[in-house]
This record gives C-alpha cells, sequence and structure tokens, in this order.
C-alpha cells in the first residue's frame, strides 16, 4: 500500500475524502456501501476521524481495514493527544501500522467541551508536535498534520501559529492539510507565508461544503473560520434545500479556483454526504485523471 507523501506531483493534485465512523452497525453498513461509490472516483487516500478519548476505537478501525483491503485506497488514520496517555498512543501507532495502515495525521485534539480549554491527559502530551515526535520515534509511518489558513484559533499571533505548524514539520510531518476555510485568499496567504518561513512540504486545502446556516456559524465560531458576506447573503432567506445547494456551489468555485492556482491536492470534509463528494470529486478528475 502507497504512502501518501510519495504520490504528490508537481503536475497533478491530489484528491482526497475525509469520513467519520457512524455510531451504529447499521450506520456503518451504510457508509461501507458509499465508499464502493467513492471509489468510483479514484481519490488517492481516504482519512478516518478518531474520536477524542478513542471511543470510535472499533469503527475506526474496521473503516480503515475495508478501505485498504476492499477499496484497495490508500487509508490515513487520524490520531489525537486527547484523552490519551503516552502508553496508549503508543499502543495506538503500533497498532495502526500492524494492521497495513502506513499513513497517520496527528493532531492534539479538541477540548472535551466546545469552547472549553484543552486539558492534557495525566501522562499524556499536550501538542501535536509531540505525537508526531512520539511517531517519528517508533514507527516508520507516514506522517501529516494539520495547518490553520487564518491561524488556530487559540494561537496568540498568525506568526506564532507558523512557528508551531514548522515545529510540526520539524518533527516528522511530510505534508499538511489546512482546516476548512469559505475565501480562497485565506489558503493562497497562508501558502504564500509557509514558503516565505522556509516550509516547503506539500500543502492539502481542506474544503468543507456548507450544509446550511446554523452549521457553518456553529463551526466557524469552533474553528476560527472567517464567513464573508457573499456566503451570509447566499444563505439568508433560502429554504434548507437552497442552502445546501448554495453551499455545493460555492464549494465548487472554490475548488476550481485552488486548481487554477497550482494546489497540490483537494481533501474533502465530505461529513459522510453523497452529495459533496459526487459534486466536487469530478472537478478534480476531470482536469486531473487519476493514475492508472
Amino acid at each position: 500500500m502507497k504512502r501518501i507523501p510519495d504520490l504528490f506531483r508537481p503536475d497533478r493534485p491530489l484528491l482526497s475524502i475525509e469520513i467519520f465512523p457512524p455510531k451504529t452497525p447499521a450506520g456503518l453498513a451504510t457508509l461501507k456501501e458509499r465508499l464502493e461509490e467513492y471509489r468510483a472516483f479514484r481519490p488517492d487516500f481516504i482519512s478516518v476521524t478518531y474520536g477524542a478519548g478513542g471511543g470510535n476505537r472499533e469503527s475506526t478501525g474496521a473503516l480503515l481495514s475495508h478501505i485498504q483491503g476492499g477499496l484497495g485506497v490508500p487509508a490515513m488514520a487520524h490520531l489525537t493527544c486527547a484523552g490519551h496517555t503516552r502508553s496508549e498512543l503508543s499502543d495506538a501507532l503500533a497498532r495502526i501500522r500492524a494492521s497495513g495502515v502506513l499513513n497517520v495525521i496527528a493532531l492534539r485534539g479538541d477540548p472535551p467541551k466546545a469552547g472549553g480549554p484543552f486539558a492534557v491527559s495525566e501522562g499524556g502530551l499536550a501538542h501535536a508536535s509531540d505525537l508526531l515526535a512520539l511517531a517519528t520515534r517508533e514507527t516508520d509511518l507516514s506522517l501529516a498534520c494539520a495547518g490553520y489558513p487564518e491561524g488556530h484559533v487559540e494561537a496568540a499571533s498568525e506568526e506564532r501559529d507558523l512557528d508551531f505548524l514548522k515545529l510540526k514539520i520539524d518533527q516528522g510531518a511530510r505534508f499538511v492539510v489546512t482546516q476548512f476555510f469559505l475565501e480562497n485568499t485565506y489558503f493562497f496567504r497562508f501558502r504564500e507565508r509557509l514558503r516565505r518561513k522556509g516550509i516547503q512540504v506539500p500543502v492539502v486545502a481542506g474544503i468543507l461544503p456548507i450544509s446550511n446556516y446554523s452549521q457553518i456559524t456553529r463551526f466557524s465560531i469552533l474553528c476560527g473560520c472567517t464567513i464573508p458576506a457573499k456566503v451570509m447573503r447566499g444563505l439568508h432567506g433560502r429554504s434548507d434545500a437552497d442552502q445546501e445547494k448554495f453551499g455545493l456551489d460555492h464549494a465548487a468555485r472554490q475548488v476550481e479556483e485552488l486548481l487554477d492556482h497550482g494546489v497540490d491536492g483537494v481533501h474533502l470534509y465530505a461529513l459522510n454526504r453523497r452529495e459533496a463528494v459526487e459534486r466536487l470529486a469530478p472537478l478534480v478528475r476531470e482536469r486531473f485523471p487519476a493514475r492508472a
């Protein structure tokens, strides 16, 4: 199975999809059927999120195995510091490697309560950079990290946030997947600032199609993402169905502009929505067919 850093090419952006483990066996079965449809777009990799404290461990593992063994698509496991001791994280890394998965995105994880402070678990790790250092010492996994085009919501400044990102690269991350953004200008500025700081690894743009006004305002508060005025106007006064259509149209315009400007990859935060993948994945594949 392929390592994601080896797939990057200057003439062809990657296409990837993020999914999350459903809470029920029926939901898991439905998602597996949907993944068969996703395979038709030949994603370069599919990532699977991981609940704080390992709450989704069984279904996460089942999905990773299905993606690699059943679909034949490289899988990327999420792993977070939140809710784990150092020993538990070492065990989790070993299990991931033993399963045949070669790719991990290392994350700090979210606070247990939205908007509250992050608390380090007793005997645990405080930062994604610590987890990357642990993974680099103990495994041969290919590692990724998160990046924040508008700065991390907890960062003292954008410059300080870039310092932390550089530390994550120094500790073993070989590419960056960004948090979602709703205005590409933030991504282009972020990418330029990384290059000026000497960070040369590939940067994959995270795209989140808007479902509705309530969803995007909630996510914006949690993540510190700016909602452009044009998006607010586009959602205002529309039905639920029309808001969802607007969100997909807006995401499509973002993807097309990113492709025009040489993005290293497009990562779809699809939230397990078939419509998001069906609308956005072809935009990448029609211009940049998958490898044979």
